[in-house]
């Protein structure tokens, strides 16, 4: 036990630099913490759910929870959004398909309106976009699969916030 302790002792003593910095700057993605409805598609087949979005590990990640609060979809999802270094996105998608698919980290970039994101599936990557409309304080999450040149849309949800 005492070699436990000293190990994470060890790893701790690592972190403070990065802890020193404060939680990230989040840009546009400060918008997108609240309670939301999700309607759209997904595989072409309608989607209708909610999410929360809230700061976690002391706002060092923002986490997407995808859950229907009704209980009709039994899809379910936690993304943490992360920083890295050089303020690029590492993003760990993880949901009711099994640890399979949530093998791979996604990577990305805050854009001045949302943010975009790669997956580097085996099978094909997976592009997504993120994207908020400040005039009606909602968010598009658009998912393509597919080459760049002709994309096929994996999912397309626009969120609406709770009020």
């Amino acid at each position: 036990m005492r070699l436990a302790w000293s190990a994470l002792s060890l790893v701790l003593l690592t972190v403070p630099a990065a802890a020193a910095s404060g939680p990230p700057a989040w840009g546009a993605l400060d918008r997108f913490v609240g309670t939301w409805t999700i309607v759209g598609a997904t595989l072409g087949k309608p989607a209708d759910t909610g999410a929360e979005v809230r700061p976690a590990f002391g706002g060092a990640f923002l986490e997407l929870h995808v859950r229907d609060p009704k209980g009709r979809d039994p899809y379910e999802a936690a993304v943490f959004f992360g920083q890295d270094a050089a303020d690029g996105l590492v993003v760990h998608w993880l949901d009711a398909t099994g640890g399979e698919t949530s093998r791979i980290l996604g990577v990305g970039q805050l854009t001045p309106d949302g943010a975009t994101l790669v997956f580097p599936y085996p099978s094909g990557e997976f592009r997504d976009t993120l994207t908020y409309d400040s005039v009606h304080d909602r968010w598009r999450l658009l998912i393509e699969t597919g080459s760049k040149d002709k994309p096929k849309t994996f999912s397309d949800w626009r969120f609406e916030r709770v009020r």
